[in-house]
């Protein structure tokens, strides 16, 4: 058999969309966090659902972060950040945090702060405070491990997911 000529080559197919990527992506259903960072005197926070746990020894986790988001640059200039997990019930503060203008993503959504620490809600199910590890960029988003430095359980309870776009109950998600 010959090599194909020119004429009969197959053409690769063109680059996927960043729509089409999001609709893969949304495909998988994630749990959702509220990443918080302190920026001078300001707490600052962030709905993220790009996040995992990475390693157990030592005990580190990922978040991946836009270029635009309001956590990014405090984070990686300050070296800490606080993981807040949300629980099923939990959309409205994840809809809040994940909403613009940046002031006001903590109105009536309490936060309690060790000294050093990033802030941690109140109503998070469980908080998780991190020093900065390594970053890792990777086109538009910046890849932050944070090694987990304490942990706080909150409540037990079913997690928030984000599957296709909305905040579905975890029995008809799966």
């Amino acid at each position: 058999m010959s090599p194909a000529s020119a004429e009969t080559a197959v053409t690769p197919p063109p680059g996927l969309t960043p729509t089409e990527w999001r609709a893969a992506m949304g495909a998988f259903p994630s749990g959702v966090t509220v990443v918080t960072v302190w920026n001078g005197d300001a707490a600052l926070g962030a709905t993220v659902s790009s996040f995992c746990s990475v390693a157990l020894e030592p005990p580190l986790l990922l978040v991946c972060l836009d270029r635009n988001n309001v956590v990014r640059d405090p984070i990686v200039e300050g070296g800490v950040f606080g993981v807040n997990i949300l629980a099923e019930g939990d959309q409205s503060l994840a809809r809040q945090f994940g909403s613009q203008p940046d002031t006001g993503r903590f109105a009536n959504h309490p936060f309690y702060a060790q000294e050093g620490e990033a802030p941690q809600l109140i109503e998070a199910s469980v908080f998780i405070h991190c020093k900065v590890e390594t970053t890792h960029p990777a086109g538009d988003h910046l890849i932050v491990v944070g090694r987990g430095v304490r942990i706080v359980h909150a409540k037990a309870c079913t997690p928030l997911l984000y599957h296709k776009g909305s905040f579905p109950l975890l029995r008809s998600a799966l």
